[in-house]
């Protein structure tokens, strides 16, 4: 397995279930974390192959436009990308319908009175953060609304105070936050609790559904995969590839759904 940042608590999970599905199957995973460094993954894909592995499992760095994947399909090893894609180079894919995740958030809050969202995207050029965006618009669109104003922060949190100063400057603009995720979103509530901003009376939805793994002490909107299917059926695909299958390409998209933790 080659991912992007090992200590981010979905991945961790995702790691979890398919280690498990590959000891099961007589294999044994050797993980890469490449700290979303492109020379990084680089460097871990040479060692895969150096060390003559039977198949990859990525999470690619998307900041290098997918130049990794066209090393990678070069080495003849068979792979398949997990958790992200890139819509331009035809690989087999396992992701959460990103695209319908930004609708039916901007949608639950276009359903609740809101028509003035800011959207805070991941840095990075993520296509998963792009797909979810494209996803909003769409939805504010079709209520004869406009987009929401975009604007990126780091998704590794950290930047929570400026996003937060930037929301509050500019408070008469906006009625909502859509947030690419849950670590993002809770990193700017908390620097706008700190602030006396009380975000407690402005709309927030994120994603990944946090809630639904740790018990956390307070209330929060997320949008997220309808089940955990996404590691094991990465997997499942892999072992097709493994076992000579060269069929045509997959592309898997596993359903969301808004859910409301209290």
């Amino acid at each position: 397995m080659i991912v992007p940042d090992i200590s981010n608590f979905l991945i961790s999970r995702q790691i979890k279930a398919i280690e498990s599905a590959v000891s099961k199957s007589g294999y044994t995973a050797v993980i890469f974390n490449t700290n979303e460094d492109p020379a990084t993954e680089r460097q871990a894909i040479r060692t895969a192959y150096g060390k003559r592995v039977d198949g990859i499992l990525i999470c690619p760095v998307q900041s290098f436009r997918g130049n990794n994947i066209a090393f990678l399909q070069k080495t003849g090893i068979p792979f398949v990308l997990f958790s992200r894609f890139f819509r331009d180079i035809d690989t087999d894919y396992v992701c959460s319908d990103d695209v319908k995740g930004g609708y039916i958030a901007a949608q639950y809050l276009i359903d609740r009175g809101c028509r003035s969202s800011l959207f805070v995207g991941a840095a990075g050029e993520l296509e998963c953060s792009e797909d979810r965006y494209a996803g909003v618009c769409r939805a504010f669109r079709y209520a004869g609304l406009h987009a929401p104003v975009l604007i990126t922060a780091d998704p590794k949190g950290g930047e929570g105070e400026a996003v937060a100063d930037m929301y509050w400057r500019n408070r008469s603009g906006f009625d909502s936050m859509i947030i690419f995720s849950d670590i993002m979103a809770f990193d700017i509530e908390a620097a706008m609790l700190a602030k006396g901003y009380k975000s407690g009376n402005i709309p927030i939805i994120s994603f990944d559904i946090s809630h639904a793994f740790m018990r956390l002490p307070f209330p929060h909107v997320s949008v997220g995969m309808v089940d955990e299917s996404l590691p094991e059926e990465a997997f499942a695909i892999l072992l097709r590839r493994m076992n000579g299958d060269s069929g045509n390409r997959i592309h898997r998209l596993i359903d969301v759904e808004v859910r409301e933790f209290h």
